[in-house]
């Protein structure tokens, strides 16, 4: 009396075919004879193991070891987004802000507007951006991160309103100029610079 094997899994399959001494035409063709269930997945291994391993040990060249750079920059700046940690912009709060407004020729309530988050990364002059990166000190894509959380209100200014509140949609760095008063040749300036 003969008795049916058990059934082998994928995983017991390419385990067997893997331990095979050769992996040339007939053995995988025996393999896939025997377990045609699991015949793509043979196959596909037997590619896998015939397919030359690449032991490349020469160095990054520049280009590469600097495009390796900026996407782990864009890769952390994203964390920010995802943690919800302090938001580097909450920095820019007395001395630090006054300072900014200092160096970009701005009224103080233009960095209040940076600093809670009410105006659009998209929509900012690349100089804007790294003057903000240079005043806290981070890397511009931890700025576009920062400037794309959720709005609040800073600290001390407290409003009651006549509905619920909910998320202000963000504006353009030109329109907190306007609103701010910033005169026009100011304007033109400080969205051109750079460009």
């Amino acid at each position: 009396m003969t008795t049916n094997p058990t059934p082998l899994a994928l995983e017991d399959v390419l385990d067997l075919f893997q331990m095979e001494e050769a992996h040339d035409g007939d053995v995988l063709a025996r393999y896939v004879e025997a377990h045609p269930e699991f015949a793509l997945q043979l196959i596909d291994l037997s590619r896998l193991m015939a397919t030359p391993e690449l032991n490349d040990d020469a160095p990054l060249s520049a280009i590469d070891q600097s495009r390796i750079d900026a996407a782990w920059i864009v890769h952390k700046a994203a964390g920010l987004e995802l943690k919800g940690g302090p938001n580097p912009l909450d920095a820019l709060a007395g001395e630090r802000g006054k300072a900014l407004a200092g160096t970009l020729g701005v009224p103080r309530q233009v960095v209040t507007c940076l600093r809670e988050r009410k105006v659009d990364p998209s929509r900012t002059p690349h100089p804007i951006l790294k003057a903000l990166g240079e005043a806290l000190e981070i890397p511009e894509p931890y700025v576009i991160a920062a400037m794309r959380q959720a709005s609040t209100l800073g600290s001390g200014r407290r409003f009651k309103a006549d509905g619920k509140p909910g998320t202000a949609a963000q504006v353009s760095f030109e329109q907190v100029l306007i609103e701010a008063g910033v005169p026009e040749a100011d304007r033109k300036r400080l969205l051109t610079e750079g460009d």
